[in-house]
């Protein structure tokens, strides 16, 4: 069975970081989350350069283990050629999907979570310190979380020119969740407030719920989530859920072109409005061949400016975004974008908070203006810190 994932991805400096050095990916198949380490901007570099070379290379068909590999080797020899970035490495959990099967690399302390169910399952390793003794049965879990040297990690992508990447599979199914976290996230957030946050409807919603929680305790390093819902795709003829909770869904139908259409294939036919004159009601004169041009013509202009007005107000009603209002950041529903005169969105709720008190990382959140359901956005306006 071929299975389909909606992602949601996010990614927060926390509270106490100067920079955010992780770096996901969101390229279907591909999916990945690396946090980078090194002194001065090198963890940033390093995760940025693992993760474009990551992409591009499975993007050119290469097996995922492969990509790592060469990812690790980018890695190593920008380290080598550049003074400044001596010793900088970065973590990796990534995962390829293909019809029912996950198939993932890791190396670090990122982590790759599998929610069956109201089950939770740590999928990944952790190249740790502690998670070494972890496993070796010398320190508990519990005692892992709080232990001074938890930060200090085993492997890494890009600090040999040989890594010991971790390869596996997993069996999936419908209705699973995954989710790729740096440990700025797994590190802060119980594993019980990350099985419920992954029950939500929306990956969207859950990845800035889960951000929200990690800077709720402490944020004390960068967070990042990428949040998998897995689904059947729907059949052709099938209406179709947009990937949002069910009291804020927009349904759409997926409608085949019509049998035997003529010019403009692919257009559903409109019913005539009930006033117009039937056949038996027109004079015997046929109308000439222009005039049915313009009655045809007339017909399709009215129905696209139907379904125009449709969707205008179904996206107003359910899509939201961040933005600037007066200097002060905004919460707008609708798309950030206009039809000629007509503006696709208007002010949904005013925040006190000015634009020039973000730091660049939150800067990045608002200024891409990702769309979001209604649940979502005040999600990633807490924790954007817009309400008092």
């Amino acid at each position: 069975m071929t299975l389909v994932a909606r992602p949601g991805a996010l990614t927060d400096i926390g509270l106490h970081r100067k920079t955010n050095e992780d770096t996901f990916v969101v390229a279907p198949p591909l999916f990945a989350v690396c946090d980078g380490m090194g002194g001065a901007q090198a963890g940033e570099v390093a995760s940025a350069l693992a993760a474009e070379t990551l992409a591009a290379a499975v993007a050119d068909g290469r097996p995922l283990l492969a990509a790592a590999e060469q990812a690790n080797a980018a890695v190593f020899q920008r380290a080598h050629d550049d003074s400044d970035s001596t010793g900088m490495g970065t973590t990796l959990t990534a995962v390829v999907l293909a019809d029912d099967t996950g198939h993932f690399v890791h190396i670090g302390d990122s982590r790759a979570y599998l929610l069956r169910g109201d089950v939770l399952e740590q999928l990944s390793d952790d190249h740790s310190l502690v998670g070494e003794m972890v496993r070796d049965g010398r320190l508990s879990a519990e005692e892992a979380v709080t232990h001074p040297h938890r930060s200090i990690l085993s492997r890494a992508l890009g600090t040999e020119s040989l890594a010991r990447i971790d390869e596996f599979e997993v069996d999936l199914q419908a209705g699973d969740v995954l989710l790729l976290c740096s440990d700025g996230l797994s590190g802060a957030v119980p594993a019980e407030a990350i099985r419920k946050t992954l029950g939500r409807a929306d990956p969207g919603d859950a990845a800035a719920k889960l951000i929200a929680e990690a800077r709720k305790h402490g944020g004390p390093d960068n967070i990042t989530a990428v949040v998998l819902r897995l689904d059947e795709p729907p059949a052709a003829d099938e209406e179709v859920t947009l990937a949002v909770p069910a009291d804020e869904a927009a349904t759409v139908m997926l409608a085949a072109p019509v049998a035997d259409a003529g010019p403009g294939d692919g257009l559903e036919a409109v019913a005539a409005p009930p006033d117009l004159p039937s056949a038996a009601d027109a004079p015997s004169t046929a109308p000439s061949r222009g005039s049915k041009r313009r009655l045809g013509g007339l017909a399709v202009v009215l129905a696209l400016l139907v379904v125009v007005a449709f969707a205008g107000v179904l996206t107003i009603s359910t899509v939201f975004y961040v933005g600037v209002d007066d200097g002060g950041l905004a919460v707008y529903s609708g798309l950030p974008a206009a039809l000629g005169p007509l503006q696709l969105h208007a002010v949904y709720r005013r925040s006190s908070r000015p634009y020039e008190s973000l730091d660049p990382a939150e800067r990045r959140l608002v200024d891409q203006q990702g769309l979001h359901t209604r649940s979502s956005i005040m999600a990633l306006a807490e924790t954007l810190g817009m309400w008092p």
